[in-house]
């Protein structure tokens, strides 16, 4: 057999057995190389058993010629070589030694799989008001969302092993919203274009928008069996864009206030109007009743926007506002206000400020800041909650909706305001047309992560062009 030193091609052995002074010591600080592939290692036994003696023996200096040749440490090549002999000295065959040097690691390493089989059992044993969405389950189980939702979907935990019905597990689906866009005629198509064109400026940047107040009424109900009758009624919420008060040195967050429409027995007639459901107050006020308006008129939006929204601008917005027109954009649709209003502008023009009604164009839910994710954030967190303290079903709807809105954070509202600009950006591309996507940026996330997240975006040349053609066209 040829002398083993043969096979050494960058180094040749000393008269003592060992390496050459020049070669790399192995306690130096090298990068670790990846893990040898099983065709690396099957290459590897081969040359191995090629340069074997007789009863699974090896020259000297084989293994050390293998190292240098594959790259590797010797031990790497020992280890190998074992496992060959191991095969060897019982007698195997040629394909079971082979096998002996695959990887261990397929299979064997990584993090081990959870167990969710208790936490899917949980499921047959929720009330249906903690279903009512994916967001709600995950936070009853103790499950992430994205778990949880690759285990309902899988086979491996379907619904005849839960015994959960299908219309049950229904409500475990995210719940999606109405989808079906009003028809726009002309006109309404170019109202849209002239009330987004005005919120670019000259530089083609949109506006900040610090200065406007969006408000929306929505109705709540509180989570309960489907059977029963809900307890419902509907709320004024109010946000703006968070900024920073020079004056208090703080944040204003952007949250203005949830209010209820709701009277109390005092305020009303003594015959109740159609419009009117009664409901029956805690011992906490004996004698008191509270009443849901179930059909609000002019009358009661002039007087939410009075008596609440205006004072909460006044006391919380930053004082700086003071000097520029401040705006409440409202749905005419909704609302059924004039901008020239003369109550809500007696109030408006009180202590110093100028503050105005503005109005969206008809058939727009899209341009209400509050319809980017933050109604149906707080419509989720109320079907999470749970009120424990012992309150009559009206109050427990007021308290839940007022906490689900103070989980609001300060990034979601500032979210949708960007949101609600690149809204704009495409109505005016596709010529005042809502047929377009949702324009919830996904890299906002990262933008913010980075702190480069822009407070307007600048719109599209293509946008503004296509919008001035057709608004000089008149079509």
């Amino acid at each position: 057999m040829a002398d083993p030193s043969a096979f050494l091609k960058a180094a040749e052995l000393l008269d003592d057995g060992s390496l050459p002074s020049d070669l790399p010591s192995d306690d130096k600080a090298v990068r670790r190389k990846p893990n040898l592939t099983d065709n690396q290692r099957l290459v590897m036994a081969e040359f191995l058993l090629k340069h074997s003696q007789g009863k699974a023996r090896l020259p000297r200096a084989v293994i050390t010629a293998a190292a240098d040749q594959f790259e590797v440490h010797r031990n790497t090549v020992s280890r190998i070589w074992n496992r060959m002999k191991m095969a060897m000295d019982v007698g195997s065959s040629a394909d079971v030694v082979m096998k002996q040097v695959l990887s261990k690691k397929r299979g064997n390493c990584g993090r081990k799989q959870k167990d969710y089989s208790a936490a899917m059992e949980r499921v047959k044993q929720l009330p249906l008001s903690q279903r009512s969405s994916l967001r709600a389950l995950s936070s009853a189980v103790g499950v992430p969302r994205t778990t949880l939702f690759r285990l309902l979907r899988n086979d491996k935990f379907d619904c005849s092993r839960l015994d959960i019905a299908d219309d049950h597990l229904d409500d475990t689906k995210q719940t999606l919203a109405n989808v079906i866009k009003a028809p726009l005629s002309d006109r309404n198509k170019r109202d849209r274009l002239k009330f987004c064109s005005s919120k670019v400026l000259p530089s083609g940047v949109f506006e900040d928008m610090i200065n406007v107040v969006h408000i929306n009424t929505k109705w709540c109900f509180l989570p309960g069996n489907r059977d029963a009758k809900k307890t419902k009624a509907m709320f004024l919420i109010a946000v703006a864009r968070p900024q920073w008060d020079c004056q208090r040195q703080r944040q204003f967050d952007g949250k203005l206030g949830v209010w209820p429409f709701v009277v109390t027995n005092s305020q009303l007639n003594i015959n109740l109007e159609p419009s009117i459901e009664p409901w029956v107050q805690t011992s906490a006020q004996p004698g008191h009743t509270f009443c849901v308006l179930e059909t609000i008129t002019k009358k009661e939006i002039q007087t939410m926007i009075t008596s609440n929204v205006i004072p909460a601008i006044k006391t919380k917005m930053p004082s700086l506002l003071r000097n520029r027109p401040l705006f409440i954009q409202l749905d005419n649709q909704q609302m059924r206000l004039t901008p020239d209003d003369p109550v809500i502008a007696e109030h408006g023009k009180a202590d110093g400020w100028d503050i105005q009604v503005q109005y969206q164009p008809a058939y727009s839910p899209e341009l209400v800041v509050l319809n980017h994710r933050i109604l149906k954030h707080i419509s989720v967190e109320m079907t999470m909650r749970n009120i424990t303290m012992q309150l009559s079903p009206l109050e427990a709807l007021i308290t839940g909706v007022e906490r689900a809105f103070g989980t609001v954070t300060e990034r979601q509202i500032d979210d949708a305001f960007l949101a609600l600009q690149k809204t704009m950006e495409c109505i005016l591309l596709s010529g005042g047309s809502n047929n377009f996507d949702s324009q919830e940026d996904v890299t906002k996330k990262s933008l913010q992560h980075d702190g480069s997240l822009p407070i307007s975006i600048i719109c599209k040349k293509e946008a503004l062009l296509a919008c001035q053609s057709i608004l000089n066209t008149g079509c």
